[in-house]
């Protein structure tokens, strides 16, 4: 099933590059495709809600949930226009090649901006990475490619800074905690919210670039000059680009909810290789040799990188705790306390956490990152506590080493001074020795004050 799976997310994301390809080849307005493609995700989405397929129910927009998918959009629309624009001017197989500098990127941003370090191995695997992309775009590097090459740069930026963002930014203190808030959504809303608030911010952009173009006189409207050559008109490729580019989206989510990151990252590794070699194909592209050792060089160095990927998250995590230990924030779940604690299962002292911001109670012994001297509740085992209420008697007679005393008894009191006046304590008529005993068949209130 996971190899089924694959396939068609292979698949998918290279038609979904290659057909964008072929239409802005007889259709060179960049903007307009990523408009239609949002539009295309969004009507998929509300499709699979309708009462006849009922994949998963509309969830009602309330405020946290168009604050959070806000910057979803602004991502979205940043990375996919400059990822188009890229398309439409330099070959897929460059622009994907490209993309692959996203771990330089990431390990740059946090490197120089929040002073993460890695280990050697990281920064070795950097470099065929990077050697690699500049082979294989040696050829591309003319005045006329110039702006799809920065585009492609741009786009890979976004997504990057996409990242980065929601791992620093989205999971926001709610409540005292690290953890995402509670209006999580379903992969479909998730894609259905996001998709439509790009929706919404293409439209001033489109309205901007592309609709007086269209509304102008047809000479005006620009083609390319090798003409139509595609055997299929550009209405087919534009509803076969939003069908693919929505069930890539759909497919990846399918295959992380159902794979560990690790799978998840051999696999994306996988689609990279495979999206460039089918571009490469799909349109006959002739590849110097100074490329192909490029690309060659490339995916070596991202198969590098992913085996040094455990060192890389183990700096986003450092720098995580860091933060949390600075902005004093307390964990409310266990995966946020193995990621404070920095240890693969969470210290009792973290376990306790979660309820004692909630409730003022356990343990003090660690509190905003510093440590204080451990009390005796610490020690406890916090699985084996057991707490047994009973209720008081008031017709057993109990020895004076059986009654109840109150939480300070033992500590000893002071031996009164000579100065001290005499005691006004008057005892009870009958009372036993243990409070709240009285003789027995006695039905007599007495009132303690």
């Amino acid at each position: 099933m996971f190899i089924l799976l694959c396939s068609l997310w292979y698949t998918t994301s290279a038609l979904s590059s290659n057909t964008g390809k072929a239409i802005l080849n007889e259709f060179r307005y960049p903007i307009t495709l990523t408009f239609v493609q949002f539009g295309f995700v969004a009507f998929y989405c509300l499709l699979l809600m309708t009462p006849v397929l009922r994949f998963s129910k509309l969830r009602a927009p309330t405020k946290a949930i168009l604050r959070d998918t806000l910057p979803m959009g602004f991502f979205q629309v940043g990375g996919h226009v400059f990822s188009s624009m890229a398309i439409s001017r330099i070959p897929v197989s460059t622009v994907h090649t490209i993309k692959a500098l996203s771990p330089l990127f990431t390990v740059a941003a946090y490197a120089l901006l929040f002073g993460v370090s890695y280990s050697a191995k990281t920064y070795t695997s950097l470099l065929p990475l990077t050697f690699g992309v500049m082979l294989a775009c040696s050829s591309d590097f003319s005045l006329s490619n110039a702006v799809g090459l920065l585009c492609a740069f741009g786009s890979a930026v976004v997504f990057v800074s996409s990242n980065i963002f929601f791992k620093k930014i989205m999971p926001t203190n709610h409540g005292g905690g690290l953890s995402q808030p509670s209006h999580k959504l379903d992969k479909i809303n998730l894609l259905l919210y996001s998709s439509s608030m790009a929706f919404i911010l293409m439209v001033p952009i489109w309205l901007y670039y592309d609709l007086p173009i269209f509304l102008s006189p047809s000479d005006r409207v620009s083609h390319p000059s090798h003409g139509h050559s595609n055997p299929h008109s550009v209405t087919y490729y534009f509803i076969m680009n939003g069908t693919v580019h929505f069930a890539q989206n759909i497919i990846a989510f399918v295959i992380l909810s159902s794979t560990s990151p690790v799978t998840y990252s051999i696999a994306s590794l996988i689609k990279r290789v495979a999206v460039i070699c089918i571009a490469i194909m799909w349109f006959n592209q002739s590849v110097h040799p100074i490329q192909a050792f490029g690309i060659c060089l490339t995916f070596a160095g991202l198969y590098m990188y992913n085996n040094a990927k455990s060192d890389v998250e183990k700096g986003e995590k450092k720098m995580m705790r860091v933060e949390a230990a600075r902005d004093l924030k307390l964990p409310t779940t266990n995966a946020d306390a193995r990621m404070m604690a920095g240890t693969d299962s969470p210290p009792e002292s973290y376990a306790n956490m979660a309820m004692t911001s909630a409730t003022g109670l356990g343990s003090a012994s660690i509190v905003h990152g510093r440590p204080r001297a451990a009390s005796a509740v610490s020690h406890l085992n916090a699985h084996n506590l057991s707490v047994k209420i009973t209720a008081p008697s008031f017709n057993t007679k109990r020895s004076p080493k059986d009654r109840i005393t109150s939480p300070t008894d033992s500590y000893p009191s002071p031996p009164p001074s000579l100065d001290s006046p005499p005691s006004s304590t008057v005892p009870l008529s009958g009372a036993q020795v243990g409070l709240f005993e009285l003789p027995e068949h006695s039905h007599r209130t007495t009132t303690i004050s």
